[in-house]
């Protein structure tokens, strides 16, 4: 498992690419091809441990475990069955199958699960290792399965093993929320699609429960998103902790010990403040901003250069109706315009229509998910006065 070079798949939200791709050359992984979708690299095993730890924008990291022809149950089974389950599975930790098949013969998922599950069962017993092969137990911990990904697409089957665990988004850190929080990876990829490495001022000025404010002190101080976390491959039969362990030695030896610029978050509520105080905490990087309450509507920019501002202004039920959101975005489109000329700006948006309403000049916009909605991530620079 550790001398071959293997084939990974990095998931993102639709949008991020481009950041997930230059992510995954800064660790050096090879052979980067982003796709719709997600980003496929190569690299030896070491270079996942890598890739769980570094990612900032992956949902979670696939292991490619084998691609294969296969038009029926026989050919899926006899193929399936000559995989080295033992150095992939550890025999603790439950499968969970997910399949999708697209234009093939074989097309029941229950048919497909249950015939891997059987393959997996004799590759195991022909190597005198236990041969159960559970699914999660009733009331299980659904991020301590070990996910399987099948992919049927025209009778050709690649098989995957999830190396995360639990998604990518979930760092650790945040448990105090406010409302509509924003995922820690579109936060994180939002930054990095406006230019944001820690090289200028970043500033949130609605910043709910600091999710915009904690990636950028993340980014700005060259630490991991993965440090305080566990992933799936440490109970992987080939995990090396020594090697884990140097990898993370390594980073913390790399990071900055503060921003080399101010990373400002505000708001109105005092709850907010409160949750993002909590959050920055626990991912050990309050000191590394400057919380304060206040009205961005009535407050002057926070210090002199010019640098990033990224907002998740408040939408929807929050507001009221879609007149009065209107009226919002119009009002922070002419606050930006004569308090924050020559900053970068990113700002999520529900709708096209209120991204407009801003009235600034629009570089690039990134429709992503987010809440169960589909909105708009829109960057650009506000032109000097």
């Amino acid at each position: 498992m550790h001398a071959p070079v293997h084939d990974w798949f990095a998931p993102c939200a639709p949008g991020l690419e481009p950041a997930l791709a230059q992510e995954l050359a800064a660790i050096d992984a090879g052979d980067i091809q982003p796709s719709p979708g997600g980003v496929a690299f190569k690299g030896k095993l070491d270079v996942g441990y890598v890739a769980n730890l570094w990612l900032r924008t992956a949902n979670r990291i696939l292991l490619r475990v084998a691609a294969f022809g296969a038009r029926r149950p026989e050919d899926l089974f006899r193929h399936a069955a000559q995989l080295p389950w033992e150095l992939l599975l550890a025999g603790d930790v439950p499968l969970r199958f997910e399949v999708k098949t697209f234009e093939s013969w074989l097309k029941r998922d229950d048919l497909i699960e249950e015939t891997l599950r059987s393959a997996i069962r004799k590759r195991l017993s022909e190597q005198h290792l236990a041969a159960t092969v559970a699914d999660l137990a009733p009331g299980g911990d659904e991020d301590e399965l070990q996910r399987v990904m099948v992919r049927i697409e025209r009778d050709r089957v690649t098989l995957s093993l999830d190396a995360s665990g639990a998604h990518l988004h979930r760092r650790g850190y945040r448990q105090a929320t406010a409302k509509a929080p924003l995922r820690e990876n579109l936060a994180a990829g939002a930054l990095l699609l406006a230019g944001y490495d820690g090289t200028m001022p970043l500033f949130d000025p609605m910043c709910g429960s600091g999710t915009f404010a904690i990636e950028g002190a993340l980014i700005a101080r060259k630490l991991p998103p993965g440090l305080n976390r566990r992933f799936l491959f440490e109970r992987w039969p080939s995990f090396r902790p020594a090697t884990w362990e140097f990898i993370k030695r390594k980073a913390l030896e790399a990071s900055l010990p503060e921003p080399p610029f101010p990373i400002c978050a505000r708001d109105e509520n005092g709850g907010a403040l409160r949750a993002s105080l909590a959050n920055a905490e626990r991912a050990g990087v309050q000191d590394s901003l400057t919380l304060s309450q206040a009205d961005f509507f009535k407050e002057a920019a926070p210090g002199e250069a010019p640098g990033v501002i990224a907002i998740n202004p408040p939408y929807g039920v929050r507001i009221g109706d879609e007149a009065s959101t209107l009226v919002l975005y119009r009002r922070m489109g002419m606050k930006l315009k004569q308090a924050y000329a020559g900053w970068r700006y990113v700002i999520l948006a529900p709708s096209n229509d209120l991204t407009d309403a801003l009235g600034l000049p629009v570089r690039s916009r990134v429709l992503i998910p987010h809440g169960g909605l589909k909105i708009t991530l829109v960057l650009g620079e506000i032109p000097q006065a």
